[in-house]
Protein backbone atom coordinates (compact mmCIF):
# COMPACT_ATOMS: atom_id res chain seq x y z
CA UNK A 1 0.00 0.00 0.00
CA UNK A 2 1.52 3.29 -0.64
CA UNK A 3 1.02 6.75 1.14
CA UNK A 4 2.23 10.05 0.79
CA UNK A 5 4.84 11.69 3.08
CA UNK A 6 2.96 15.02 3.59
CA UNK A 7 6.02 16.65 4.63
CA UNK A 8 7.74 16.43 0.96
CA UNK A 9 4.26 17.55 -0.39
CA UNK A 10 4.64 21.09 -2.61
CA UNK A 11 2.71 23.05 -4.92
CA UNK A 12 3.22 26.48 -7.47
CA UNK A 13 1.35 27.58 -10.25
CA UNK A 14 2.99 28.93 -13.63
CA UNK A 15 1.88 30.43 -16.43
CA UNK A 16 1.90 27.48 -19.56
CA UNK A 17 4.49 28.89 -22.07
CA UNK A 18 2.71 27.53 -25.00
CA UNK A 19 -1.12 28.88 -24.25
CA UNK A 20 -1.09 31.56 -21.79
CA UNK A 21 -3.22 29.37 -19.16
CA UNK A 22 -2.30 28.95 -15.59
CA UNK A 23 -1.03 25.67 -14.65
CA UNK A 24 -1.04 24.41 -11.55
CA UNK A 25 1.75 21.72 -10.38
CA UNK A 26 1.87 19.25 -7.04
CA UNK A 27 5.13 16.87 -5.96
CA UNK A 28 5.18 14.65 -3.29
CA UNK A 29 7.29 11.50 -1.98
CA UNK A 30 5.36 8.27 -2.21
CA UNK A 31 6.17 5.88 0.52
CA UNK A 32 5.93 2.07 0.32
CA UNK A 33 6.17 -0.32 3.70
CA UNK A 34 7.03 2.58 5.83
CA UNK A 35 9.92 4.22 3.26
CA UNK A 36 10.61 6.55 0.91
CA UNK A 37 9.67 4.69 -2.15
CA UNK A 38 9.66 7.37 -5.55
CA UNK A 39 9.01 11.06 -5.90
CA UNK A 40 6.55 12.43 -8.08
CA UNK A 41 5.85 15.82 -9.95
CA UNK A 42 2.67 17.19 -11.87
CA UNK A 43 1.68 19.96 -14.06
CA UNK A 44 -2.20 20.14 -14.31
CA UNK A 45 -3.07 22.02 -17.40
CA UNK A 46 -6.36 23.15 -19.37
CA UNK A 47 -5.60 23.61 -22.95
CA UNK A 48 -8.49 24.77 -24.20
CA UNK A 49 -10.96 22.23 -24.06
CA UNK A 50 -8.31 19.82 -23.03
CA UNK A 51 -7.95 18.66 -19.32
CA UNK A 52 -4.38 17.03 -18.96
CA UNK A 53 -1.78 16.78 -16.32
CA UNK A 54 1.83 15.57 -17.19
CA UNK A 55 3.63 13.46 -14.38
CA UNK A 56 6.75 12.48 -13.68
CA UNK A 57 8.06 9.50 -11.17
CA UNK A 58 11.31 9.21 -10.17
CA UNK A 59 12.72 5.52 -8.76
CA UNK A 60 16.17 5.41 -6.72
CA UNK A 61 17.43 5.55 -3.16
CA UNK A 62 16.05 8.12 -1.06
CA UNK A 63 18.06 9.26 2.05
CA UNK A 64 20.72 11.74 3.64
CA UNK A 65 23.73 11.67 1.56
CA UNK A 66 22.32 9.94 -1.62
CA UNK A 67 24.18 10.39 -4.80
CA UNK A 68 21.20 9.16 -6.84
CA UNK A 69 23.43 7.03 -8.80
CA UNK A 70 20.16 4.69 -9.35
CA UNK A 71 17.94 7.05 -10.44
CA UNK A 72 15.15 6.71 -12.86
CA UNK A 73 12.84 8.46 -14.18
CA UNK A 74 9.51 7.68 -15.99
CA UNK A 75 7.02 10.21 -17.61
CA UNK A 76 3.14 9.87 -18.23
CA UNK A 77 1.11 12.22 -19.82
CA UNK A 78 -2.93 11.71 -18.28
CA UNK A 79 -5.93 12.93 -19.96
CA UNK A 80 -8.24 12.40 -22.94
CA UNK A 81 -7.61 9.56 -25.70
CA UNK A 82 -9.26 8.55 -28.51
CA UNK A 83 -12.35 6.88 -28.20
CA UNK A 84 -12.62 7.31 -24.75
CA UNK A 85 -14.86 9.59 -22.57
CA UNK A 86 -12.87 9.06 -19.60
CA UNK A 87 -8.61 10.31 -19.27
CA UNK A 88 -6.44 8.01 -19.43
CA UNK A 89 -2.40 7.02 -18.76
CA UNK A 90 0.18 7.16 -21.64
CA UNK A 91 3.73 6.75 -21.02
CA UNK A 92 5.67 9.65 -22.56
CA UNK A 93 9.62 10.49 -22.54
CA UNK A 94 10.25 11.38 -18.73
CA UNK A 95 11.06 15.05 -17.84
CA UNK A 96 10.85 16.59 -20.97
CA UNK A 97 10.83 20.26 -19.56
CA UNK A 98 12.71 19.84 -16.63
CA UNK A 99 16.83 20.46 -16.86
CA UNK A 100 18.94 17.34 -16.71
CA UNK A 101 20.28 16.93 -13.34
CA UNK A 102 21.37 13.99 -10.42
CA UNK A 103 17.89 13.89 -8.94
CA UNK A 104 16.27 12.79 -12.23
CA UNK A 105 19.36 10.37 -12.67
CA UNK A 106 18.15 8.44 -16.19
CA UNK A 107 15.27 10.19 -18.03
CA UNK A 108 13.30 7.43 -19.71
CA UNK A 109 12.49 7.58 -23.04
CA UNK A 110 8.84 6.26 -23.75
CA UNK A 111 10.15 3.13 -25.57
CA UNK A 112 12.50 2.71 -23.12
CA UNK A 113 9.93 3.08 -19.85
CA UNK A 114 7.56 0.27 -21.68
CA UNK A 115 10.62 -1.69 -21.69
CA UNK A 116 12.09 -1.17 -18.69
CA UNK A 117 11.57 -3.53 -16.13
CA UNK A 118 9.87 -1.46 -12.85
CA UNK A 119 6.88 -0.41 -15.63
CA UNK A 120 4.62 -2.34 -12.93
CA UNK A 121 5.82 0.18 -10.66
CA UNK A 122 5.42 3.00 -12.19
CA UNK A 123 1.90 2.16 -13.63
CA UNK A 124 1.13 1.29 -9.99
CA UNK A 125 2.26 4.79 -8.70
CA UNK A 126 0.21 6.62 -11.33
CA UNK A 127 -2.80 5.13 -10.59
CA UNK A 128 -1.78 6.12 -6.87
CA UNK A 129 -1.29 9.57 -7.92
CA UNK A 130 -4.11 9.75 -9.93
CA UNK A 131 -6.87 8.54 -7.21
CA UNK A 132 -5.55 10.14 -4.05
CA UNK A 133 -3.17 13.56 -5.03
CA UNK A 134 -6.03 16.16 -4.73
CA UNK A 135 -4.56 18.66 -7.09
CA UNK A 136 -4.77 16.18 -10.36
CA UNK A 137 -7.74 13.85 -8.90
CA UNK A 138 -9.74 17.44 -8.47
CA UNK A 139 -8.41 18.35 -11.93
CA UNK A 140 -9.64 15.66 -14.00
CA UNK A 141 -13.03 14.61 -11.69
CA UNK A 142 -13.85 17.86 -10.79
CA UNK A 143 -13.75 17.30 -6.66
CA UNK A 144 -11.11 16.27 -3.82
CA UNK A 145 -11.03 12.09 -3.70
CA UNK A 146 -12.44 10.69 -0.84
CA UNK A 147 -11.09 10.48 2.78
CA UNK A 148 -9.04 7.33 3.32
CA UNK A 149 -11.15 4.78 5.46
CA UNK A 150 -8.10 2.25 5.45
Amino acid sequence: MFTTDESYRGGTEKICDCCGQLSRRTWSMVVRDHRPYALFSAACYDHGDVRESWIDVVFGTWGEGTDYHDHVTFGCRFGPVSNSPLPAATAVDAAAVAPDGPLFGSKLSRADALAHSKISDFWQVIDFIVETDPLVHEHHYGHRPAPDRG
